[in-house]
């Protein structure tokens, strides 16, 4: 388990005031209130800034953590996801930010996934360039000011050109356990995810339940094909679980915004889902094994169904929504004991 010092150290406390504030940027960019763009671009400045303060923190007091090597990238895709949300038709277009959304979780998810194994793979100057031109494309369009629409565009430029640079560094770490035919049917799922968001977020709800079964189909086929042409790797395991979560985070996300389900009820699923992935993350480092349970593959399953329950609009999809939040909330706490006994072993 994780250490608790480590958890409550100061680095890692600044990351959490980072988290904390984003409602609040998201109020001022939502309200009514007199000068609220000045309001919400003073709180983006700041938590932008405070991105590399906790860095420079955790360097300068040798407070370096795992857990602040997982929770601050997360805590900075949290701030540009929510930018970029809320500012969806306010200056924004939908289509740039699916694609800087998707771009930033795919990366994230698997820069975790590589520094869980013990390799850090560090900030590229096209990743830089992606960071600043984003920065100052979303506070051009808060401030409502002219070429808003232009600087977006380049930073979508360089968000996608700097995405395809990581995979090319990613797969030159591992070329030889991730090219295969499982780990491809994985990645065109992945792929598919921003397709699905755009299409609920235009209310194109029958191309959306396409999409859908096509990634819930492609879950399958990548497992049977991983088993029947002896393919099973380590990596490949976390991809696939890595998708999962990615997948029914974002189909989340996108039912808050759409207004498909409560915003409450999400906080409640969000707290396991996160918990869950710090969990697993943490155990493949520690043991360079992939943190599994049927209670988790039930979870995932479920998630699936409620997510088809709610596209359809299904009499009975609070049921779901209900039993889906115990079920990851059940996965969470399996996640907790398993890798408490593995310590204790």
């Amino acid at each position: 388990m994780m250490d608790m010092k480590d958890v409550f150290s100061k680095p890692n406390q600044i990351t959490a005031i980072r988290v904390l504030l984003i409602p609040i940027f998201i109020y001022f960019i939502l309200s009514n209130f007199p000068y609220k763009e000045y309001f919400a671009a003073f709180i983006f400045i700041i938590l932008s800034l405070s991105d590399a303060l906790d860095g420079y923190v955790a360097r300068k007091r040798k407070e370096i953590t795992e857990i602040g090597k997982l929770i601050d990238p997360i805590a900075d895709k949290l701030l540009i996801s929510s930018a970029l949300i809320f500012l969806i038709g306010k200056g924004i277009p939908t289509w740039m930010a699916v694609i800087i959304i998707a771009r930033e979780w795919v990366i994230t998810g698997l820069r975790l996934i590589f520094i869980s194994k013990g390799t850090v793979m560090s900030a590229s100057i096209l990743g830089k360039l992606k960071t600043i031109t984003q920065t100052i494309g979303i506070l051009l369009v808060i401030l409502k000011l002219q070429f808003a629409w232009h600087a977006m565009l380049i930073a979508v430029i360089f968000t996608v050109i700097s995405g395809f640079d990581y995979l090319i560094r990613f797969s030159n770490l591992v070329r030889d356990k991730v090219l295969n035919v499982p780990n491809l049917i994985t990645l065109m799922r992945l792929l598919l995810i921003p397709f699905f968001i755009i299409s609920i977020f235009d209310n194109k709800t029958n191309i959306a339940i396409i999409i859908f079964m096509a990634i819930a189909v492609s879950d399958k086929i990548d497992g049977i094909s991983a088993r029947f042409m002896k393919q099973i790797t380590e990596f490949g395991s976390t991809f696939d679980s890595f998708t999962d979560w990615t997948f029914i985070v974002v189909a989340l996300i996108a039912f808050i915004y759409s207004k498909y389900i409560s915003i409450t009820f999400s906080i409640l699923l969000i707290i396991p889902l996160i918990s869950s992935a710090l969990i697993k993350l943490h155990y493949l480092k520690k043991y360079n094994k992939t943190l599994t349970s049927i209670p988790s593959k039930i979870a995932v399953g479920i998630g699936y169904i409620t997510i088809l329950t709610v596209l359809i609009n299904f009499v009975y999809k609070d049921i779901f929504l209900i039993i889906s939040l115990g079920s990851a909330y059940l996965a969470m706490v399996t996640f907790m004991v398993k890798s408490t006994k593995k310590k204790k072993a």
